[in-house]
């Protein structure tokens, strides 16, 4: 450490002590750990201890499949970037995480291909939340920490209280075709007899 020295006008003399620099190399690279996890992206190095961590941009893909993208930041991904988590199951979730759970505003893709859209807090979905099926039906829903249901105001009950309408009406006129057709066939019956 460098040391200062300073005179004052009242003829006192002032050492101050220079901090120590800290040299931090940044880069970009492909690291390939043991465990046969990789990361791909931007890193640092703190040339004092020569620690490395992830710092910006990168790619992490662990051995069982599992990939984030996302901005790093001292080897965790950035609380205030949004980041994707590619599962080897074929679901994945975007949005903001916090400590390693999805945390804020974001979206899940299940393997079916149904997207879960809505707020997290600790991995679980609260507050109103829109579900998309695989067949491009939107469901709306409210959830509480670990609970959530959906409104029977949903299209897909609208449609099926519809299709029952509908279904009720052909029963229902086919029904009474059938009785006239009956009783007419019954007035002939009775009128030969």
């Amino acid at each position: 450490m460098k040391e200062m020295t300073e005179h004052s006008e009242s003829g006192t003399t002032v050492t101050k002590k220079q901090a120590k620099e800290v040299t931090i190399v940044q880069d970009e690279g492909f690291f390939c750990h043991d465990t046969g996890d990789t990361y791909n992206g931007f890193f640092e190095v703190k040339k004092k201890d020569k620690t490395v961590k992830m710092n910006g941009p990168g790619t992490y893909r662990t051995a069982e499949g599992d990939t984030y993208v996302g901005v790093w930041d001292g080897d965790k991904l950035s609380v205030n970037e949004e980041a994707t988590i590619f599962y080897s199951d074929g679901s994945r979730y975007e949005g903001f995480l916090k400590d390693w759970c999805y945390c804020g505003l974001g979206k899940y893709y299940y393997p079916d291909g149904s997207v879960l859209q809505c707020e997290f807090i600790d991995n679980s979905p609260v507050g109103n939340l829109t579900l998309t099926d695989p067949n491009g039906h939107i469901w709306l829903g409210k959830a509480e920490q670990g609970y959530c249901w959906y409104e029977p105001v949903n299209h897909y009950y609208d449609m099926l209280e519809k299709a029952k309408e509908i279904q009720n009406k052909r029963q229902h006129k086919s029904a009474v075709n059938k009785e006239e057709h009956c009783d007419s066939s019954t007035a002939s019956s009775i009128k030969f007899k």
